[in-house]
């Protein structure tokens, strides 16, 4: 399976975390993602982290379980912060599932904005 329909790199010591159009919402792609996630998450520099969700498919209890042990890893990590770029209400599903897992959280739409706010 390609990973085209997502991205993950670090930008000004966030962990960004591009999940574009066609991305697969299955358990699969998202441990795929999550064994990234942790790669990255262990680098120094990195106190963040910020997902962009272009993606169209819904999320589901997979999804919402791979965001929940990226949070535990990221904790682990020292990263304490994380945004969620969306123009719908998955951002919002995202961030009460982040948010019980001791994350402080924001939303929006505008990833210049999130970058900025996880940065700081």
């Amino acid at each position: 399976m390609s990973t085209t329909n997502w991205k993950l790199y670090v930008e000004d010591n966030v962990l960004v975390a591009d999940f574009a159009e066609g991305m697969p919402s299955d358990a699969e792609e998202y441990q795929r993602v999550n064994e990234r996630f942790e790669r990255l998450a262990g680098r120094n520099e990195v106190d963040a982290h910020m997902s962009v969700l272009n993606m169209s498919a819904s999320l589901n209890g997979d999804v919402f379980q791979k965001a929940q042990e990226a949070a535990e890893v990221g904790t682990e990590y020292g990263i304490t912060k994380w945004a969620i770029v969306s123009d719908g209400i998955k951002s919002l599903a995202l961030k009460g599932k982040v948010e019980e897992m001791g994350v402080e959280t924001m939303t929006s739409d505008d990833e210049a904005e999130a970058l900025d706010w996880a940065r700081n």
